[in-house]
């Protein structure tokens, strides 16, 4: 199957542009307009990262037997814990990540954004860029609950984001940028800051 779209989790989008979970589209190697025998599939995901979204890349993956592929990132962000969990199965599988949305030629990707959680999951390539243009920010994670013990929390948050960050090989760094950074708002990385944090591992 030259194209194949999961979407049957996904809720009413919030936004006219925007799924209201993680959109799965995966473009196999011998879709019309690829490079033949490139052997790499592509899969773009679109949408804030929901927790089911793992499950769904991974039912992906397993159903198409999928063992080449560079994933494309277009997320406002969502859940950290799912977004780690996501960029762990990533590395397992070896798929590169590309910060980028498809176009209306299924084959060919356009500048996306990154933002929030979404950053964890681009961490999980084994080989990381972004298309052109493309947005790559963070901000400081917040529980979607009042928790009773806020700097309990903060601490279990960084702890746990510092040791994803070492098992990708991205600089602890980029923990303290998101510390900086009220919820609210979003701090864009340059392509530089990205390259020098090891968030990116090559210009494109």
């Amino acid at each position: 199957m030259p194209l194949l779209t999961l979407l049957g989790l996904i809720a009413a989008p919030t936004a006219p542009d925007m799924p209201a979970a993680l959109q799965v589209v995966a473009v196999a190697p011998d879709y019309p307009g690829r490079l033949q025998g490139d052997g790499q599939w592509l899969i773009y995901l679109d949408g804030p990262v929901d927790p089911g979204a793992t499950s769904r890349v991974v039912r992906l993956i397993l159903t198409e037997r999928i063992t080449r592929a560079v994933v494309y990132l277009n997320s406002p962000g969502g859940s950290l814990v799912t977004a780690m969990q996501l960029g762990r199965v990533l590395r397992e599988h070896a798929f590169d990540t590309r910060v980028g949305t498809r176009t209306m030629d299924a084959a060919r990707a356009t500048a996306g954004t990154c933002h929030s959680a979404c950053p964890f999951v681009l961490a999980g390539g084994v080989r990381r860029s972004v298309e052109a243009g493309s947005a790559v920010g963070l901000h400081r994670a917040e529980n979607r609950v009042p928790v009773r013990d806020e700097d309990a929390f903060r601490h279990v948050v960084r702890t746990q984001v510092v040791e994803y960050l070492a098992e990708m090989g991205v600089h602890a760094e980029v923990a303290n940028i998101m510390d900086t950074i009220p919820h609210d708002r979003i701090r864009d990385l340059t392509v530089d800051e990205a390259l020098r944090l090891n968030l990116l591992t090559e210009r494109r």
